[in-house]
């Protein structure tokens, strides 16, 4: 089952974050913070997101299920 999933992070959407997730809605939030939203199809994928997220040396603030289909 797919879960929706709002990640919060310091950062910004550089190129290189983009292109890095392009299974996301990525939208910049006040004061230097990234928030990303996008479905992921299990738990699995899910740590591979912030895997990734850890890869770009982004720090994750808030991980928040929004959603399942």
């Amino acid at each position: 089952m797919s879960k929706t999933y709002s990640i919060l992070t310091v950062g910004t959407a550089s190129p290189l974050v983009q292109a890095a997730f392009p299974e996301f809605v990525l939208e910049t939030v006040v004061g230097g913070h990234l928030r990303m939203i996008g479905t992921v199809k299990d738990e699995a994928a899910l740590h591979g997101v912030l895997h990734r997220l850890q890869n770009l040396g982004l720090q994750i603030e808030e991980v928040q299920l929004t959603g399942q289909d």
